[in-house]
């Protein structure tokens, strides 16, 4: 079996600003995989890049495939 993790911030982990009725990522992949692929979500709202080593630490051992999107609130903290 396949199992897709995904790392990172609010990319991924966007259920807090999904409507009502609305799916978040990791319900879409889900939704759309194939019956022997299994995702995971391992992204946290507001993490940084330097939080997705810890995010990987914590992945589960049968994972095949890493996704990654982080570096959002990175540059949001230093827009200026």
């Amino acid at each position: 079996m396949r199992h897709v993790v995904l790392f990172g911030d609010s990319i991924f982990d966007n259920r807090a600003y999904v409507g009502a009725g609305g799916s978040d990522v990791v319900a879409h992949l889900r939704g759309l995989a194939p019956s022997d692929l299994r995702a995971t979500l391992r992204a946290v709202d507001g993490s940084l890049v330097e939080a997705v080593a810890g995010q990987l630490a914590g992945a589960p051992p049968e994972a095949t495939h890493f996704v990654v999107s982080a570096g959002g609130n990175d540059a949001l903290m230093n827009a200026d």
